[in-house]
């Protein structure tokens, strides 16, 4: 009798690092459970989640995801971190647990994995879109879904080294949800960086795309990435710390600062103005001038903005009075 052929061991584990997060969870799991024409592990990293977390992991998936619980709280980077390492295969998709996968995603992932020459890529990326709380399409004019701004010639797009990385100096044009990580680039460049918290997925495309190979897979979204208005990541509520974590990356990599983080500070000026918060308001506006007196530009080109702005810098405990809501 003739042995049937094993299995192939799967070159991809989708990587669900996990910290509360039941309400989207089912959804997330569901949308990688039902990928099809893909052989993958599913490991679930929690980072000692409060809630029923791990309960709903095993309730939803059973025998078919791997579960690791942290000895103790890692934080984001450090849990991402720790669920690359503990991954058994050569690539990991880092999967937020409140996004969506769509059908087909890992089978296109998996298509660029055994394309010849995959051995030098770094990162295999694609296109999302963003959806909302209750999974309704927000616009991009809303939020920015990223990805490459001219149309694709082919079903993959590949950059040499270095090549993507000065792309992503402009903004961060990937989500992460929708990332394909090599092991081995990870490894190469010391894995997600704990001093960062907004800007962490950012800085580590950065590094990986400065030594390896990129793919973009030239497709429909197949990833959702969740929206939280509500959440600090969205709100000025943050302060200024995001938007100065965006200057720290970007100083270590000697790229200055340009008009687009000058305006993100205008923004922020204006949100904190209406919230009646005067000087993180003035601060941000000086940040913004700073980096680029050509924002001035933007202000005086509509009146009502060149009235709180200069009522701000003059008399800021009349722009509490006027401003704020």
């Amino acid at each position: 009798m003739t042995a049937l052929p094993a299995d192939p061991a799967p070159r991809l584990t989708v990587a669900v690092p996990t910290c509360n997060g039941e309400p989207h969870l089912a959804e997330a799991l569901a949308g990688v459970l039902a990928q099809q024409g893909a052989m993958f592990d599913l490991l679930v990293c929690d980072d000692r989640s409060d809630d029923r977390t791990v309960d709903r992991v095993r309730e939803l998936a059973g025998d078919r995801a791997r579960i690791e619980i942290n000895p103790e709280r890692l934080g984001l980077a450090g849990n991402w971190n720790r669920a690359v390492t503990l991954s058994r295969t050569p690539w990991v998709a880092v999967f937020h647990q409140d996004d969506v996968m769509r059908p087909g995603d890992l089978a296109s992932r998996l298509g660029a994995i055994e394309r010849p020459g995959a051995e030098s890529l770094g990162l295999i990326a694609g296109p999302a879109d963003v959806i909302d709380q209750s999974g309704r399409p927000v616009p991009p004019e809303i939020v920015e879904y990223g990805g490459l701004a001219e149309p694709p010639t082919g079903r993959f797009v590949d950059f040499p080294p270095g090549a993507f990385a000065s792309r992503l100096e402009a903004s961060n044009l990937l989500r992460c949800s929708a990332v394909t990580t090599s092991k081995l680039a990870h490894e190469a460049v010391g894995g997600f960086d704990p001093s960062y918290r907004y800007v962490v997925d950012w800085d580590f495309w950065l590094r990986v795309a400065d030594r390896f190979a990129v793919t973009w897979i030239a497709q429909e979204p197949k990833v959702s990435v969740r929206w939280h208005a509500a959440s600090e990541t969205h709100r000025f509520k943050v302060g200024l710390d995001d938007l100065e974590e965006t200057e720290r990356l970007l100083t270590r990599r000697s790229v200055r600062p340009g008009r687009r983080l000058a305006r993100a500070y205008l923004n922020r000026a204006h949100d904190a103005l209406r919230a009646g918060r005067v000087d993180l308001a003035r601060t941000a506006l000086d940040r913004a001038v700073a980096i680029s007196p050509a924002v001035l530009t933007s202000i005086l080109a509509d009146p009502r903005l060149a009235a709180q702005m200069a009522t701000l810098r003059l008399a800021p405990r009349l722009a509490r009075r006027w401003f704020a809501r």
